[in-house]
């Protein structure tokens, strides 16, 4: 019940940040994006040579206790009021513990119209388990 209370005012919440973003451009559509799943090797990859975004929706005390270099806290319960400081050209990384929060919020992303959307799969565990480096 708590879960599907959670999703609703996510749900609610991406609509009316969606709108506040929209354009009035009648010849814009659907946004036909992908959201790319991606493995914690190509993220780090990506992250230290490209200029990209990367985005760690867990909770500010599980980034605290550890994240991957470079990435920035937007946590989920808040992140659809910390979204609309991202560059919806750029591509956007997105990580969290297991890679199931992070799928979320790459899911609002889409419904917005950002271009390049990754989610790291096996989120900060998987990151963790294949000895990359986190900071604290």
């Amino acid at each position: 019940m708590k879960y599907l209370a959670l999703t609703l005012i996510f749900a609610v919440s991406t609509i009316i940040a969606c709108q506040s973003a929209a354009t009035n451009d009648a010849a814009s559509t659907k946004n036909s994006a992908e959201i790319k799943q991606v493995s914690v090797q190509q993220t780090s990859e990506a992250v230290s040579k490209e200029n990209v975004q990367f985005v760690d929706v867990r909770t500010a005390e599980e980034y605290q206790g550890g994240h991957a270099p470079k990435a920035v806290n937007m946590p989920l319960d808040s992140f659809e009021k910390e979204f609309a400081k991202l560059d919806k050209e750029k591509a956007v990384y997105m990580i969290c513990k297991t890679g199931r929060s992070s799928q979320k919020a790459a899911e609002m992303l889409k419904t917005c119209d950002f271009k390049n959307i990754y989610n790291v799969t096996g989120g900060t565990s998987a990151w963790s388990s294949a000895n990359l480096p986190l900071e604290k």
